[in-house]
């Protein structure tokens, strides 16, 4: 009998490990999805060029002060809006970027619609997708990614990187993260990864690779609060060509020890 009992509190506290383990992970539960996918004509006539629209945001999914505050966050900085459910804002969006594709594009169609290889030239995207995974002290990761193409010679893209303290629903900014005066030294650090990764030896050698041609290296404000380091997003054009694409540069929380005002349980 002792032994069915011991065998029983022993499964009990497995199953409570593991659901533990499962609820901190899976943050991903936590949030529902708005998804929208158009495709709107520039004209009523056949072969029109079109606008193509394809969202994927995330949202709290709770009655809370942090679920309002986190997905307000999301909106104004997505969809330049406030304080309307997520639903509300996406279709809002959605209609005003088909609305502008059509007042802006339809003069300018009216004179180019015979000429076959300006046909590409009207061809809008608009892609939008987002991902939400954990980090440091339990914080929220929200990342979206953007893809448009406006005509011109390639699609810009574009990540956007959000991290909210998991209680409060704030969004954390790097002054939350480190002590003051962490520029100088974070810099350095970023620095030495650049030319890590790049194989540079020195700054002859980034310019030559396309690296910081016509700025000094800087912190970013997008970045990626890992569970056991830092990724440090620069999108094309900040600091390279857009050939070059983007650029993440990681730094773990054992070298940003000094410089943390929080550290990680990892470090």
């Amino acid at each position: 009998m002792k032994d069915g009992k011991k065998i029983i509190y022993t499964a009990l506290a497995v199953c409570l490990v593991l659901c533990g383990c499962k609820n901190k992970d899976d943050v991903n539960s936590l949030f529902k999805e708005v998804v929208v996918n158009r495709n709107m004509a520039l004209t009523d006539a056949p072969h029109s060029p079109a606008c193509t629209i394809d969202i994927q945001v995330k949202y709290l999914d709770e009655k809370s002060k942090r679920a309002k505050r986190i997905n307000n966050t999301i909106e104004q900085r997505i969809f330049n809006l406030q304080q309307l459910s997520m639903q509300q804002a996406v279709d809002a969006f959605v209609k005003q970027y088909a609305d502008s594709y059509r007042e802006n594009m339809m003069p300018l169609y009216r004179d180019d619609q015979h000429d076959t290889e300006r046909q590409g030239w009207y061809e809008y995207q608009y892609k939008l997708g987002t991902t939400v995974t954990p980090g440091l002290n339990d914080a929220i990761v929200y990342r979206v990614e953007l893809m448009t193409y406006e005509g011109g010679a390639h699609p810009n893209h574009q990540t956007m990187v959000m991290n909210f303290d998991a209680d409060s629903g704030q969004l954390l900014k790097l002054n939350d993260i480190f002590v003051t005066g962490y520029e100088q030294p974070l810099c350095d650090m970023l620095l030495s990864e650049l030319m890590r990764k790049t194989n540079s030896k020195n700054m002859d050698e980034l310019h030559d690779k396309g690296y910081l041609m016509t700025m000094d290296l800087y912190v970013p404000d997008n970045y990626i609060l890992g569970t056991k380091d830092v990724t440090f997003h620069y999108n094309p054009y900040e600091i390279a060509p857009y050939a070059t694409g983007d650029t993440e540069l990681t730094i773990s929380y054992g070298q940003l020890k000094a410089i943390m005002k929080k550290q990680s349980k990892d470090s």
